[in-house]
C-alpha cells in the first residue's frame, strides 16, 4: 500500500507482501494516520528499508494487538523504518516482534519518538534502533536491584535503585519488603537473599526495615538467625543482659519459677537446692540445717554426731539438739532423739553431745547403763580401765583401798594371816 492519506489494517492476516525498495506492506510518505490493529503480519519484506512499514514525515503510526513474524528488509528495519519526525508520536501496544531480520539486524529503526505501552517494571527507549525479538507490554525488564512503578520509562535505571529495607528482582514494579527477621541498610538489593538476617540475640518483627535488628531485652533471648521475636527465658533459667543468645541456668542455691526473668532468686533460709537450673528450692530435711545457700550452693549441712534435729526447714546449727549426758550418738545427720543411746556399763557420758561414751578410768567402774560418771573401786578389789564391775584381789592378797587398778596392787597377807 502506498499511502498518501490515512491507512488502517484491522483484524487482518497479511502474509508474503513485498516491495522492491521501501515498505513491504505500507509505504507512507507525507500521509495521514497509519493504523495496524488486531492483525498478524508475517513473511513480508522490502528490498531496502521497512519490511512492513516505511513512514516518512507522516501524521502518525498506531500499532495495537499485532504479531510481526518473520518479516525482513535488505538494509534496515525488518518491521518498521520511520524517517523524520511524525507529526504525532507513534504508539505501540500489545505487539510482538519475532524472527524478523534485516541487513543491519535492526527490527525497528526510528527517528520519531515511540510511546510504548510497557507494563510496570519495564522500560523501552523511544528512539533509535531496536534489535532482535521483543514484545509489548513485556518490553525490557527493569534490571535486578531497580524498580519501575510508572509507565513510559525509557532507560534501564527505571525509577531508580531499590529502596532500603526492600529488594527488587528483575522486572520489579514496586519494591518488595525484606521479611520480618531481616533488614537491608543500603539501596539496590536484587533478591530476598540480599536481605541481612538478624543475628542471634536480636529480632525484627516488621517487614521492610532498613535499620539493624533490635536487641532482645533482658529476660528474653534469640538463639538463631533471623528471629522475628525474642523468646522468654524459661523457668529455672535467666537472661541477664540485652542481646542474650542462650539462657543461663540458675546456680545451685538459687531458683526461678517464672519465665522471662533477668535474674534468679536466692533460696530462703531453711531451704536448699544443690542442682542448677531449678524452679524451686527444697525444704531443708530433718537431721540438719541450711544456713548459707550462697556460699554452699544451697547444700544441706548435717547435724554433727552426738546431736540430732527432728524438724524440717531449719536454718541454723542451733536447731541441732545435743544428746543428753549419759548417752551418745555416732551418727551424723541424725533426725531422731532415738539415735541417742545410753552409755553401756563400763562407760559414762559426763557431758551432752557425745559421739561415743568414755571408758571408766582404771581404779573406777560403772555397772549401770546411761551413767554420767563412774564409781570408785571397792576395798579388796581392783578395777581395770572400762570395768563394768570390781574384780576381787587374788587369794592370799587383800586391799583396804578403793583405787586399785590391777591385781598386782593387792597386798599379800602377813604370816599367820590369811586373806
Amino acid at each position: 500500500v502506498y499511502a498518501g492519506g490515512a491507512v488502517s489494517l484491522i483484524g487482518s492476516t497479511v502474509a508474503g507482501c513485498s516491495a522492491r525498495q521501501w515498505g513491504g506492506v505500507v509505504m507512507a510518505f507525507d500521509s495521514g494516520a497509519v493504523s495496524i490493529i488486531g492483525s498478524t503480519v508475517s513473511g513480508c519484506s522490502a528490498g531496502d528499508n521497512g519490511g512492513v512499514v516505511y513512514a516518512h514525515d507522516s501524521e502518525s503510526l498506531s500499532i495495537a494487538g499485532v504479531d510481526f513474524i518473520d518479516n525482513g528488509a535488505g538494509r534496515s528495519g525488518s518491521v518498521l523504518y520511520l524517517v523524520a519526525v511524525l507529526r504525532q508520536r507513534t504508539s505501540i501496544s500489545d505487539a510482538s516482534f519475532t524472527g524478523n531480520t534485516a541487513g543491519d539486524d535492526k527490527t525497528i529503526q526510528t527517528d520519531s519518538p515511540i510511546d510504548w505501552d510497557c507494563r510496570l517494571g519495564s522500560w523501552m527507549p523511544t528512539e533509535g534502533a531496536f534489535k532482535g525479538d521483543f514484545s509489548v507490554p513485556e518490553c525490557n525488564l527493569c534490571p535486578a536491584g531497580y524498580h519501575g512503578n510508572r509507565s513510559g520509562l525509557t532507560n534501564s535505571s527505571c525509577d531508580g535503585a531499590c529502596k532500603r529495607g526492600h529488594f527488587c528482582p528483575k522486572g520489579t514494579a514496586e519494591p518488595l519488603p525484606c521479611a520480618p527477621g531481616f533488614y537491608m541498610p543500603v539501596t539496590g538489593a536484587a533478591s530476598a537473599e540480599s536481605c541481612l538476617p538478624c543475628s542471634p540475640g536480636t529480632s525484627q518483627s516488621t517487614a521492610g526495615t532498613d535499620r539493624p535488628c533490635d536487641e532482645c531485652p533482658p529476660g528474653t533471648f534469640a538463639d538463631q538467625l533471623n528471629a522475628t521475636s525474642c523468646t522468654d527465658c524459661p523457668a529455672g533459667r535467666f537472661c541477664p543482659n540485652a542481646g542474650t543468645i542462650q539462657p543461663l541456668d540458675c546456680a545451685a542455691g538459687e531458683y526461678q519459677n517464672l519465665t522471662g526473668q533477668a535474674a534468679c532468686v536466692q533460696c530462703p533460709a531453711g531451704e536448699f537446692q544443690p542442682e542448677r537450673g531449678q524452679t524451686s528450692c527444697d525444704l531443708c530435711a530433718a537431721g540438719g540445717y541450711c544456713d548459707d545457700t550462697e556460699d554452699c550452693g544451697g547444700g544441706f549441712t548435717p547435724c554433727l554426731a552426738g546431736s540430732y534435729n527432728e524438724k524440717t526447714g531449719s536454718s541454723s546449727p542451733d536447731a541441732c539438739q545435743q544428746c543428753p549426758p549419759g548417752t551418745s550418738s555416732p551418727t551424723a545427720g541424725a533426725d531422731s532423739s532415738e539415735t541417742c543411746t545410753r552409755c553401756r556399763a563400763g562407760t559414762f557420758g559426763g557431758e551432752p553431745g557425745l559421739s561415743e561414751c568414755t571408758d571408766c578410768p582404771a581404779g573406777r567402774y560403772q555397772n549401770d547403763t546411761g551413767a554420767t560418771s563412774c564409781r570408785d573401786c571397792e576395798q579388796g578389789h581392783y578395777c581395770e580401765p572400762g570395768a563394768s564391775a570390781p574384780l576381787p584381789c587374788d587369794a592370799g592378797t587383800y586391799s583396804d583401798k578403793t583405787d586399785l587398778t590391777a591385781a598386782s596392787q593387792c597386798t599379800d597377807a602377813s604370816p599367820g594371816h590369811f586373806a
